[in-house]
């Protein structure tokens, strides 16, 4: 990909049927997708809680077993002793003691190799029907967890999703006369915070906004809501509200 005849982003990738433009399209969509949603925490909040009252209610989230853990540690703890009485009988046979000697130590190392067979196989059976999690509230009967009002939360959701969308598209449209790319979400996002009035009406509210100190900025935002027609402007979000 070049960007002023300069080269900028190499692409590597499995897809075979697809041409380049379509590889960096895909790719430029994905950065789209993400900045909207990096753009949106930061300056709309979408993941902040602005609402504290909350349901309260047993915490069933799964949970490590405590009981899972000591089972498996049991069951290692087996098999170590397996292994230790195992290499045990190997290094007899390879000894140099005698036949005789041999012969009376044998018995003794395979009854301690049976006893640790079994030993693990009752550890692995006891492990076995252990689950790995379980709900936080069986492990502490007093464990609670705390949700926000999933009514008031979602309702929050969709203003700051609609604001977000509005300001793009207020953005976009002060772009054709500002035609500065770097900047112009910064320069929208300023000229919310300037002065004015709000009057609200029966039926619509009307947001009056002092003029912008810059001339170019107050030219694109005189300018841009005429937008070439004669009816008033109407953003994306209009209709939803």
């Amino acid at each position: 990909m070049f960007e002023h005849g300069v080269q900028v982003l190499q692409v590597l990738t499995s897809e075979t049927n697809g041409t380049g433009a379509d590889l960096l399209c895909w790719l430029r969509s994905r950065w789209q997708i993400e900045n909207m949603f990096k753009y949106a925490a930061e300056h709309n909040g979408i993941d902040a809680l602005a609402d504290y009252g909350m349901d309260i209610a047993a915490e069933t989230r799964k949970v490590a077993n405590p009981a899972r853990v000591a089972a498996r540690s049991a069951v290692k703890t087996a098999e170590t002793s397996l292994a230790d009485a195992e290499r045990s009988l190997a290094q007899l046979l390879a000894s140099n003691g005698t036949p005789k000697q041999m012969n009376a130590a044998l018995p003794g190392i395979h009854r301690t190799i049976e006893k640790a067979t079994q030993e693990v196989t009752a550890a692995k059976k006891a492990l076995k029907p252990i689950p790995a999690k379980i709900p936080a509230n069986a492990l502490n009967p007093d464990a609670k967890l705390a949700r926000p009002h999933p009514q008031r939360r979602s309702m929050q959701m969709v203003l700051r999703l609609l604001a977000f969308n509005a300001e793009a598209w207020l953005a976009d449209r002060l772009n054709t006369y500002l035609n500065d790319p770097d900047e112009y979400r910064a320069i929208t996002r300023h000229l919310l915070h300037q002065g004015g009035s709000i009057n609200y009406g029966a039926r619509q509210i009307t947001v009056t906004l002092d003029r912008p100190d810059s001339p170019r900025i107050d030219r694109a935002f005189n300018y841009s809501p005429r937008n070439s027609t004669t009816h008033p402007p109407e953003s994306p979000a209009t209709d939803a509200l």
